[in-house]
């Protein structure tokens, strides 16, 4: 048996890994039952690529796609990601305040890496994580448009 001691950086060092950002009311998306989604194994077919974002980065902001996958703006003004989750959230809700555990202890939410999706009120409450891609603008819209939502407006420059 290992004994497990102290890690010298500290438990709020941890803390701030484990990262649970409960910034509620930043996401949208349908109200109530969503699309299932596609199958948590089927991750040949996600749009953008492998990505990793850091939690420090997330302010709270997403859209639920569908019952399985989000999309995560970290920071607000780079390019979405797109979380895939393992199992459906049908109760999923703009509403919802979200956070993420980072296992690697890294600080960022990675492809293949077993992180998590924490949803407060669900059964369970981690949500292993099956893929984060990171899309283009336009791959954002696509996804919002297959799966029956708008495209946030654009702010003009000027």
């Amino acid at each position: 048996m290992k004994a497990l001691g102290r890690r010298p950086w500290g438990a709020a060092f941890g803390a701030t890994l484990l990262c649970i950002l409960f910034a509620g009311g930043c996401a949208s998306g349908p109200i109530g039952a969503a699309r299932a989604g596609p199958s948590p194994h089927d991750l040949a077919s996600l749009p953008g690529r492998p990505g990793c974002f850091w939690l420090r980065a997330f302010d709270g902001s997403w859209t639920a796609l569908n019952q399985r996958q989000l999309l995560v703006y970290a920071p607000l003004t780079s390019p979405p990601y797109l979380v895939q989750l393992f199992q459906p959230i049908p109760t999923l809700q703009f509403t919802e305040r979200l956070g993420f555990e980072a296992t690697a202890h890294s600080g960022q939410i990675c492809n293949n890496t077993q992180d998590y999706l924490l949803v407060p009120n669900w059964q369970p409450h981690r949500i292993p994580i099956t893929a984060v891609h990171q899309v283009t603008p336009e791959q954002a819209r696509e996804l919002l448009h297959a799966n029956g939502l708008k495209a946030p407006r654009q702010k003009e420059r000027g």
